[in-house]
């Protein structure tokens, strides 16, 4: 099965979840600079340790994003 997701992230950006803290999660950069989010933007199954990808869209390329989804799923029905 194709991960819709990435599929259509140009440039998807992998980090680590470090640690998880006060409903904090700390992220690190390969680079290791860190960043911190909510947990509930999370995966719902995330651990400590695990690679997350983030894909970065201004608001224009949205729903151009979704159309390449929309055509990719189409296309994987199809054939």
């Amino acid at each position: 099965m194709i991960n819709n997701t990435l599929l259509t992230a140009e440039k998807p950006i992998k980090v680590q979840l470090e640690k998880i803290e006060n409903s904090k999660a700390q992220l690190r950069f390969s680079d290791n600079q860190f960043f911190e989010v909510n947990v509930k933007y999370l995966p719902q199954d995330a651990q400590i340790g695990d690679m997350i990808y983030l894909s970065l869209v201004c608001e224009s390329e949205l729903n151009f994003t979704k159309k390449q989804v929309a055509a990719e799923l189409l296309d994987q029905i199809l054939h």
